[in-house]
């Protein structure tokens, strides 16, 4: 379900402070209005608000229009900059970096930290923040032109340009930094060809490409959030629509394709809170939800009913909120979670077995599995006799626990379990209930409690 819009030609970047969820960059991006001046927008999604509108909260002016758009958190942590940093990579190669809290206060030019023209010799395609290293922004360009900039003093970075040592020569299309190692980058080109780098090493360690060279373009590469061997490629070649998974460990071929779009994949995007949910849009306008994990498709959003969407992406702090945006000027927000993604008909995906045919497959239910942050972490329920079961995060199995917490009536429920469970009950019975007679206390009426004895005794002398 679309909740929020903007009517811009822009693409754009989540924030990552956990206090800011809903904070976003939108960028006026290559190949947008050329009657427009580019500008950098802060807005604010606030879905508790009535309406499609997005507020936008500061705007600053660009040079240039821009490729792709980054937001770190370089300078949170000491005050530096409190709403972190926001790169952009350019169509005419340079790299700018803003202060995000002058962006929102309107600074203009003083809101640019950074702005090089001389690193890149074309547009910039590739741009991303390290995860754990803040201070680390990498981006890439024609040729195959990797650097890795260090902003520990933002105003006078230092560059590093690692050597190319693989096949790869053609301009890098997107790039991606490991989610579990800090070291480790993939970048992927227009030639097809997608290799892993290490940066420890300062060279490339895996060049990996289609096994029977159907892509001759792949678009985007996207590491899963929680297993650091297994990263996903999608082809943007209308031949061979696919989205390969790869794990670096069996790098000979695929591990899982999949099948279902019409035509190029444009863009994906690989859920940070859920590793079995990863969503992709194409030149066929359709944006389609998978699990990357059985290649299964798991629903549909909205197709586009302009031109297609060239970028997607989750929100790393709102669960279930995902972007879009398009070069008809809608950069639009959606949710996952009202149950409004329609089932789709597209076919679904299988392993890999180098021949196989892009298939159609019947149409695919809405998945029924909730999504990891619905689901419980941890639960328990109470049973007979003080037994406890319960299970916890990661658990495979339910745990059952004797839960003694007043021991005397446990005492007093075994003995009347024994007697009403010996071979003579009625006997049993009655010495149990002569037994509680002999306990009563002064001045309760030993009548009342003699009653079930004198029924007892009636009924054996008879």
């Amino acid at each position: 379900m679309n909740v929020k819009s903007i009517s811009r030609s822009a693409t754009v970047a989540w924030s990552p402070l956990p206090s800011r969820p809903g904070l976003m960059v939108a960028g006026t991006v290559a190949g947008a209005d050329a009657f427009s001046a580019p500008s950098l927008d802060l807005c604010n999604v606030d879905l508790s608000a009535d309406g499609q509108d997005i507020a936008c909260l500061g705007s600053v002016p660009m040079d240039d229009r821009v490729e792709r758009l980054a937001w770190g958190t370089k300078g949170v942590a000491d005050g530096q900059f409190s709403l972190g940093l926001v790169a952009g990579g350019m169509v005419d190669g340079t790299v700018c970096v803003w202060d995000a809290n002058k962006v929102m206060s309107g600074g203009g030019s003083s809101s640019v930290v950074l702005q090089d023209r001389q690193q890149h010799g074309g547009p910039v395609k590739g741009c991303q923040f390290n995860p754990y290293s803040s201070h680390l922004l990498a981006t890439g360009s024609v040729k195959a032109e990797l650097a890795i900039w260090d902003l520990t003093n933002a105003n006078q970075p230092s560059v590093f340009k690692p050597e190319a040592r693989s096949k790869q020569a053609d301009d890098i299309s997107h790039l991606a930094w490991n989610c579990n190692f800090q070291h480790i980058l993939a970048t992927t080109a227009y030639d097809g060809v997608t290799v892993v780098w290490d940066l420890k090493l300062k060279r490339p360690v895996i060049a990996i490409s289609d096994t029977n060279r159907r892509i001759s373009r792949c678009s985007a590469v996207a590491w899963n959030p929680e297993d650091a061997t297994k990263l996903m490629v999608a082809s943007e070649d209308d031949n061979c629509p696919v989205l390969q998974l790869w794990d670096l460990r069996k790098a000979f071929q695929p591990l899982k394709e999949l099948s279902g779009h019409g035509k190029g994949i444009l863009s994906m995007s690989w859920c940070p809170l859920d590793p079995e949910m990863l969503l992709s849009t194409g030149k066929d306008s359709r944006n389609i939800l998978w699990d990357p994990n059985t290649a299964e498709v798991l629903s549909e959003l909205p197709s586009t009913v302009g031109a297609p969407s060239f970028d997607v992406q989750w929100s790393p702090g709102l669960p279930a909120i995902v972007s879009t945006c398009s070069h008809d000027g809608q950069v639009s927000i959606h949710s996952l979670q009202d149950g409004t993604c329609a089932p789709t008909a597209a076919g679904g995906g299988s392993d890999f077995l180098g021949n196989q045919q892009q298939q159609q497959a019947p149409a695919a239910p809405v998945s029924k599995r909730a999504p990891k942050w619905l689901k419980r972490p941890a639960g328990a329920t109470f049973g007979f006799g003080g037994q406890l079961a319960s299970f916890g995060k990661g658990a495979t199995s339910v745990q059952v626990h004797n839960v003694v917490t007043d021991t005397e009536l446990i005492g007093k429920a075994d003995e009347l379990e024994q007697a009403l469970s010996s071979t003579d009950e009625r006997g049993s019975m009655v010495s149990f209930c002569d037994k509680k007679l002999s306990a009563v206390p002064p001045g309760i009426d030993q009548d009342t409690v003699r009653f079930p004895t004198r029924s007892s005794n009636s009924r054996r002398g008879s």
